[in-house]
């Protein structure tokens, strides 16, 4: 296929085909130099507290299966609620881990960041069709340099499968609104994804009523075209909304155990009341100031993504919303000036404007919608903002677009854009490789960077420092002489919060796993638990970035004066 400069290309029967250009060739490179770097380093990072249940609820949920639903371990023996998630992609992670390729950590992080990465991949005609040229690229760009969210691909097991869900589903959504009259192998798509994102977290659901704003915009189209709705585009329309809903469900059932073992409308109600109402209460940091999970204030989400997202990114952005307001503007006006002469023809032509951009509505749809109901509700949001990972590719979606607004002003002075960007890119790489494996933990310089966010914000929420800090203490004790010759291990404490009795799978060498700071050997410090404090202990080690201490290691005093 000859390269072209257009977004998209039309085949034969109308059905919308990209060419091969420079920017799937940037986005494929890119993809790929990061795929490496992924898989090079995904044995680096940390099991993290979530990723201790769910590797023992994957194998019990593929349990479920392989023994003809009659195994009922994973509803029986897991930890409370676990249920009331979707299990596909831990039973996916199961089965992987079960061929013994890597150790079951380094398996399962892999497993998440490829999952992850494709989410990221869809991104590229996602923006193509929502925006336009380039602004896939520059999506997908933005999300990889985003540290907070580059670094959760590998270790956010719940989160990271729904961003992947929801993407894919919101890209099956535009694809299928294109035609004013959607397809019917564009309607099972959507019925599939949609259910795959159900399935996955009850949140899912709200990709029904993008779908459905969707196809209102189709409707809109069709009557400004035809100045009248006819019944059976109606009924076809409402077949093809119908069929979708009806395949998600019956896709989601199937993956779902929760929905299968009692009315799944019930279950489902179970599931979402209890994600709705989270019953968990702790205090953590927010710019500075000490707030509860259950209080949150209403600018809490939009505080979060102001800190975390990359000063390129906020910047973009900002582009975008004003060139849409500025657009807006000009729009409302020129309808105005029309409607003194021509009434009926200047809302038409208005209506068609808006309505054409569905693509890039839908986009908007799934940034507004979720927030506005989290924020609305008050809904218990802990640990950073990774309950709404899932927002920040179409938030990338949308800042590409601040980028082709520039695209003209930048085209004027290529040399100095290069150098600009370049010399960007290039100290956001930086940075993300000296906070490695700790990357969510970036913060930009709004925020005072990671070293000026540190006691502002709680940062290493999943402890991934503590991996890290025991690495080094085992490779300290491997070279300790006195102890080669000592028949019982020595003990430790790791503090990661609610999983300190669960740390087996993390460790290298012989340890007793010790759960009361009394009576450990060494003990492990976290950013959320500070478990050695007023301990008779010594420090001998920290996990450092940007001398800012995220992990601690202390030996009994006995023990540290031996060494």
């Amino acid at each position: 296929m000859p390269i072209v400069h257009s977004a998209v290309a039309r085949g034969r029967k109308g059905a919308p085909r990209f060419a091969i250009d420079a920017e799937i060739i940037a986005a494929a490179a890119l993809l790929s130099a990061v795929l490496a770097v992924g898989l090079l380093t995904a044995a680096d990072y940390g099991l993290t507290v979530d990723e201790f249940n769910t590797d023992d609820y994957g194998p019990k949920a593929l349990a479920w299966y392989t023994s003809g639903f009659k195994d009922r371990s994973h509803f029986e023996t897991v930890e409370f609620s676990l249920w009331y998630y979707w299990p596909w992609f831990h039973m996916l992670t199961a089965y992987l881990q079960s061929f013994d390729f890597a150790d079951r950590v380094t398996v399962r992080h892999v497993v998440t960041f490829l999952v992850g990465l494709a989410g990221v991949a869809a991104l590229l005609p996602l923006g193509r069709l929502a925006v336009g040229r380039w602004a896939g690229l520059a999506a997908i760009a933005l999300c990889l340099m985003t540290g907070y969210f580059y670094g959760s691909l590998f270790f956010t097991p719940i989160d990271v499968p729904f961003l992947t869900a929801m993407t894919w589903a919101t890209l099956a959504i535009v694809m299928m609104t294109r035609e004013v009259l959607p397809s019917w192998r564009a309607t099972a798509v959507v019925g599939l994804l949609t259910g795959l994102a159900i399935a996955t977290r009850t949140g899912g659901i709200i990709t029904h009523a993008y779908l459905f704003g969707a196809m209102v915009l189709c409707v809109a189209e069709f009557l400004a075209r035809h100045g009248r709705l006819t019944l059976p585009y109606v009924m076809q329309m409402g077949a093809r909304y119908a069929a979708v809903v009806v395949l998600a469900w019956i896709t989601a059932i199937a993956l779902w155990p929760w929905l299968q073992i009692g009315n799944p409308w019930q279950q489902f109600k179970v599931a979402l009341m209890h994600f709705t109402n989270i019953p968990m209460a702790y205090e953590f940091s927010y710019w500075g100031e000490r707030i509860w999970t259950d209080g949150l204030p209403r600018s809490y989400i939009p505080g979060q993504l102001l800190a975390r997202l990359p000063e390129a990114f906020l910047f973009l952005l900002a582009v975008a919303f004003l060139y849409s307001m500025s657009t807006l503007v000009v729009l409302a006006r020129q309808t105005t000036a029309t409607w003194r002469d021509h009434r009926s023809a200047g809302l038409r032509t208005a209506a068609l404007t808006v309505v054409r951009q569905r693509a890039c509505l839908i986009v908007c749809a799934a940034v507004i919608l979720p927030l506005a109901f989290l924020i609305v509700q008050r809904a218990t949001i802990y640990d950073g903002i990774r309950h709404v990972l899932f927002v920040i590719p179409m938030l990338a979606v949308i800042a590409g677009g601040g980028l082709r607004v520039l695209l003209p002003l930048l085209h004027r002075v290529p040399i100095v854009a290069a150098i600009v960007a370049g010399a960007y890119a290039g100290s956001v790489v930086i940075t993300l490789a000296v906070l490695h494996p700790l990357e969510y933990v970036a913060m930009n310089a709004l925020a005072g960077g990671t070293r000026g966010a540190y006691d502002k914000f709680e940062l290493d929420y999943w402890s991934v420092a503590a991996t890290e800090a025991l690495r080094r203490l085992e490779q300290r004790l491997d070279y300790a002489s006195s102890l080669r010759s000592v028949e019982t291990p020595p003990s430790i404490l790791i503090c990661i919060p609610w999983r300190e009795g669960m740390v087996d799978p993390i460790l290298k060498r012989p340890w007793v796993v010790e759960t009361d700071p009394d009576k450990a050997d060494f003990i492990i410090a976290t950013e959320r638990s500070r478990c050695a404090d007023n301990k008779p202990v010594d420090l001998i080690d920290e996990v450092k970035r940007f001398d800012r201490t995220f992990a601690w290691t202390y030996a009994r005093r006995s023990e540290a004066n031996d060494r």
